[in-house]
């Protein structure tokens, strides 16, 4: 593994190679915690020089960008490392382990594996996502797996996903849902078969093609004339998003709106 500085951002190459979570160190961390809360102060704390090294280190990175060969991301690896802001995965992941990215409370972008399989218990708790588009190879998130992302309004999973309780509790996501409310806990079945079809009504098609993986341009301007035209693309759905909104914040779209209205437009023109 190795650091260096790219677009910015202090970068961990990481390839798996060592183990970089320690229980011990984070012990002692967390009960001088309990004591000062005030983490800006934290190098003041009675930590052993071992223990202070190693938060230096893991409170440096502000990007990941995880290699290929590495096919799992260990439980614990990125806990509580505050500044990461950023999370690119080779294709070769296909599993990331509970607490993983634990409290990465600047992680606002993340580029997923397009093989991934697996996303574990509290894997992205407490971090910046605000939009977050699973694969379609994804078959399993665990508990909780996304819960407290204050600002996740988008979090587009396959039909097909099994999903554990409260993967998204107490996002702006959450929030917004027709389940919110002093009963929720007795529709999690509910919410979680919500999630997974809120685009699923002929109604959304225009939705459900933008947030899909890798949207085509031929696509889009097929359902958009079936929807009636560039207007489509401003009806929200039962989240309050808009097919707009899902194609600008969706990483595998390499179509862009502006081309779209515009093809679509010399179309009607019989200029194409």
């Amino acid at each position: 593994m190795r650091v260096a500085t790219v677009d910015g951002f202090v970068t961990l190459f990481y390839d798996g190679s060592k183990e970089l979570y320690n229980d011990e160190l984070d012990d002692e961390w967390e009960e001088e915690e309990e004591t000062f809360y005030d983490h800006t102060i934290w190098e003041d704390w009675n930590l052993s020089d071992e223990c202070k090294r190693y938060f230096r280190e893991r409170l440096s990175w502000q990007q990941i960008i995880v290699l290929n060969g590495v096919t799992e991301i260990p439980q614990f690896t990125f806990y509580r490392c505050w500044n990461i802001k950023r999370v690119i995965f080779a294709d070769s992941v296909i599993r990331i382990e509970e607490f993983a990215f634990y409290g990465c409370r600047c992680l606002f972008s993340i580029k997923w594996s397009i093989n991934l399989e697996y996303i574990g218990y509290k894997a992205f708790d407490c971090c910046d996502l605000s939009s977050v588009f699973v694969p379609p190879s994804c078959r399993v998130i665990e508990h909780c797996a996304f819960c407290s992302n204050k600002n996740l309004e988008i979090l587009n999973v396959p039909q097909t996903i099994e999903l554990g309780d409260y993967v998204f509790r107490d996002t702006k996501l959450f929030q917004r849902s027709p389940f919110h409310g002093p009963d929720e806990d007795a529709f999690e079945f509910d919410i979680n078969r919500w999630l997974k079809n809120i685009n699923n009504s002929d109604q959304f098609a225009l939705h459900r093609l933008c947030s899909s993986f890798e949207p085509t341009l031929d696509m889009i301007l097929q359902t958009m004339k079936d929807k009636g035209g560039p207007k489509a693309f401003n009806v929200e759905n039962s989240s309050g998003i808009t097919p707009s909104r899902y194609l600008k914040e969706n990483p595998h779209a390499h179509v862009k709106e502006k081309e779209v209205i515009e093809k679509y437009v010399l179309q009607m023109m019989g200029e194409l």
